[in-house]
């Protein structure tokens, strides 16, 4: 499952200042210049109806923190609201399904080890599991870390003397193994690889849910500032559109005109 994707990013354009939320709105299917982006710009920007906000701006920016879309939902913004609601909710369908693949594909890298390389148990540190990764057996790793102790001891470079530097430089929760063969352990690779990048996608789930906070926050104190009596002040306010990149699916960008 993808993650939903939030940045912040700023444009720089002559007599504006620019600050862009980078979000997918409801019109981020479409062209800048087609008339429904406009309207759709429109429905996501516009200001309530009532010339003073139901909440204090503290209140509301507290509300959009704590869950994004509650303050706009307290402002009467219940569209805008239910796009920040439905990102939340899928933000944290993601973290939960990648700890959870993460978890499932290191049991199973854990177990193929146990299988195919020789190793006793499961439930070794991750630097074990790093090691066995890279090296076909523990003769392999023992000899490279051996190579190591012989410029570290230097002149004193006896068998005794590489023994104990292996045992002291070794991992921890060091123990024999070795692969059966050369596909055993590239598929051991591959299972560790998918744990590491499910844990990984649960980590950036977690840095969306703090960004969708920030966006969210943001939004809902620019909605009260533009929903005040100065409407002349507010008509300075637009959207512009940015197409997807890279690192988000599409920009909504607030420009104040001087």
């Amino acid at each position: 499952m993808g993650m939903v994707a939030l940045a912040l990013a700023t444009t720089a354009r002559a007599g504006e200042t620019p600050a862009t939320l980078a979000l997918a709105p409801p019109t981020a299917g479409l062209s800048a210049t087609d008339p429904g982006f406009l309207e759709g710009a429109a429905v996501w920007m516009q200001a309530p109806e009532a010339s003073s906000a139901p909440i204090s701006t503290g209140r509301a920016v507290l509300y959009s923190l704590l869950l994004p879309g509650l303050g706009d939902y307290k402002l009467g913004h219940k569209q805008r609201a239910v796009v920040f609601f439905g990102i939340e909710a899928a933000i944290w369908t993601t973290f939960v399904v990648s700890r959870i693949e993460g978890a499932a594909r290191e049991e199973d890298y854990e177990e193929f080890a146990v299988r195919f390389a020789g190793v006793e148990r499961m439930n070794h540190s991750d630097d074990f599991y790093a090691i066995i990764r890279d090296y076909d057996s523990w003769e392999e790793y023992a000899a490279d870390v051996k190579m190591e102790g012989r410029y570290e001891l230097y002149p004193d470079v006896g068998s005794e003397a590489l023994e104990r530097y292996f045992a002291q430089n070794r991992v921890t929760d060091y123990e024999p193994w070795l692969w059966q063969s050369l596909d055993k352990k590239v598929e051991f690779q591959v299972l560790r690889s998918s744990s590491k990048t499910a844990y990984r996608r649960a980590t950036f789930a977690l840095a969306a849910a703090a960004a969708n906070r920030v966006v969210s926050a943001i939004f809902t104190y620019a909605t009260i500032k533009l929903s005040g009596p100065d409407e002349q002040a507010a008509r300075r306010y637009r959207l512009d559109f940015m197409p997807p990149r890279a690192d988000y699916a599409a920009a909504v960008t607030l420009i104040h005109e001087f």
